[in-house]
């Protein structure tokens, strides 16, 4: 099993780095990982080279897409309010645009020459992140999720892997098997499998109060899916226990336009916190995957340092 970290090449990111005095190949060799899952969230190469150390790339997620994809003009305007909008998020105001965007993303992630894309499978509009109160259900979501990877499957090599990353919002949440089967089996690659965002799954529960229930939440998850665990080849590992938080959200309902508070929202539901409890192995039990993504939020590359170390020796594998 190759371990890694997420790592994203942005101004902030690449100065912190240089702060620690290491380059980023001996930053992994201090903390005894393979490589790192690079974050591609945009439609041209970086210019520099992530290639010796990206084992695996994660491609951008466009949370909002169903209504471009069924054409519901009335809704998207809802949204979007006005055409501009829309060509800023898609790329264009018709589903052809935003293909191509797709297309030239996992272009761009793929001149790294990673062994895995991480594919993101969800539905949700800003307003719904806030009212938890969704137009569209996991079902419905999955399987307009598959017809659109099938339209744009053709750029990834067959010897590249398409992992399925689960959401806590509409989608690919894991939670009903036969569904989960059901998208698998509607995909048109043979060399595809599922990543497993442990934080994104306890997203899915907000009663859980500590990192025992959610371990143990995880567990009966997994359990539930039988079979389908074989499915799961890489592992998004952190802990997010935020049921207060969601409780408590504000009811405001930002445009799409205001990213900075979108931004904060989702952090404060997804938090990216190491593991502490050695429990946590009860879940390596139940899977062997070949990717374990230490994922935590990070500014200060020292402190993150800590933090995963202390994960990783959670992991007696």
């Amino acid at each position: 099993m190759k371990q890694l970290f997420n790592y994203c090449t942005v101004p902030g990111y690449e100065e912190a780095i240089r702060r620690t005095g290491k380059t980023l190949d001996e930053y992994l060799a201090m903390l005894g990982l393979d490589g790192i899952e690079l974050l591609v969230y945009r439609s041209e190469p970086y210019m520099r080279s992530f290639e010796k150390e990206t084992v695996g790339a994660h491609l951008r997620s466009w949370y909002c897409w169903y209504d471009l994809w069924k054409n519901n003009k009335e809704r998207l305007y809802q949204i979007f309010k006005t055409e501009d909008a829309m060509r800023d998020y898609y790329g264009g105001t018709q589903k052809r645009a935003w293909l191509l965007q797709i297309r030239r993303n996992i272009q761009a992630a793929l001149i790294e020459k990673p062994e895995y894309l991480v594919y993101r499978v969800e539905e949700v509009t800003p307003a719904e992140q806030y009212s938890w109160v969704f137009e569209h259900t996991d079902a419905e979501v999955m399987k307009m999720a598959a017809r659109v990877f099938n339209r744009v499957h053709q750029e990834v090599p067959l010897e590249t892997m398409v992992l399925f990353e689960n959401s806590w919002w509409p989608g690919l949440r894991l939670l009903q098997p036969k569904q989960v089967e059901t998208f698998l089996e509607s995909i048109k690659l043979e060399n595809i499998g599922l990543m497993l965002d442990t934080g994104h799954l306890l997203n899915t529960n907000p009663d859980l109060k500590s990192e025992r229930e959610g371990i143990d939440y995880i567990c009966q998850v997994l359990k539930n899916l039988g079979e389908l665990r074989k499915y799961i080849k890489g592992v998004h590992l952190s802990c997010s226990l935020s049921g207060e938080y969601q409780r408590q959200s504000p009811q405001m309902i930002p445009s799409l336009e205001n990213d900075a508070r979108l931004l904060s929202h989702v952090c404060n539901i997804d938090q990216h916190l190491p593991f502490t409890d050695p429990a946590i192995e009860k879940i390596f039990e139940l899977i062997s995957p070949d990717y374990l993504v230490h994922v935590l939020y990070y500014d200060d590359f020292n402190q993150m340092a800590v933090q995963l170390q202390k994960q990783k020796q959670l992991i007696k594998i």
